[in-house]
C-alpha cells in the first residue's frame, strides 16, 4: 500500500507538534492509515517542512468530547 492510499480498514489518527521545547504540544492535523506504525511514517513525512521537537500520533477514537452538542459551551460536571 502507498503512503497516499485509503482504504475502508484505515482509521483516523490525530497530529501533534511541538517546535521549540518551550512551546506547547499543538494539534497540527490529522492523517488517515490502516495501523500506529503508518500512521506515525505519514506524519513524518506530511509535516515534515518544520524541524520539531516532538511530533505524536493518537488514534483520534481515543479522545473524549467535552463539550456535547446543546450544551452551550459548558464545561465540568453537572
Amino acid at each position: 500500500m502507498s503512503l497516499g492510499r485509503s482504504t475502508s480498514l484505515d482509521q483516523q489518527f490525530e497530529v501533534f507538534g511541538r517546535d521549540q521545547v518551550e512551546r506547547p504540544l499543538s494539534h497540527i492535523g490529522s492523517i488517515v492509515a490502516p495501523n500506529q506504525e503508518l500512521a506515525v511514517a505519514r506524519a513524518r513525512i506530511l509535516y515534515s517542512e518544520r524541524e520539531w521537537v516532538e511530533l505524536c500520533v493518537a488514534p483520534a477514537e481515543s479522545f473524549m468530547d467535552c463539550l456535547q452538542p446543546g450544551r452551550n459551551g459548558v464545561v465540568g460536571l453537572a
